[in-house]
């Protein structure tokens, strides 16, 4: 029989590699659009979202300090970089690009992934 390890060691390992990293996917109508991951500093202090709007390259932002939503803040610089996969891929992922780039960049208010879901996406948390 194979020697299976205890699986609080695992947990404890994964906890470890992802404690300060939030991966989400992002569908519209059931199909991957995009996908966001959040990584934070040790001190908390600093964001920095990858943003990946299929098809199209993907783009960091980064949000420094303290006392506000940094997640949320890097996420909308993210978002305010992605190229128009219109002049680039697909045109007709126009609309939904516009519509994810537009509520992923609201930088204040609602918190980056409840603008993305208002805007009719589907917000799936992976890590």
């Amino acid at each position: 029989m194979a020697n299976i390890p205890d699986p609080s060691i695992v947990y404890r390992q994964f906890d470890a590699a992802f404690a300060r990293v939030a991966a989400y996917v992002i569908l519209k109508n059931g199909e991957l659009v995009a996908k966001v991951a959040i990584k934070r500093s040790a001190s908390n202090l600093r964001a920095s979202a990858f943003v990946h709007w299929i098809g199209v390259p993907l783009v960091c932002g980064t949000a420094n300090g303290g006392g506000y939503d940094k997640d949320s803040a890097a996420v909308a610089a993210g978002a305010r970089k992605i190229l128009n996969p219109t002049t680039q891929i697909h045109g007709e992922w126009s609309d939904d690009w516009q519509a994810f780039v537009k509520a992923a960049s609201l930088d204040g208010g609602k918190r980056w992934d409840d603008a993305v879901r208002d805007a009719g996406f589907t917000v799936i948390q992976a890590v």
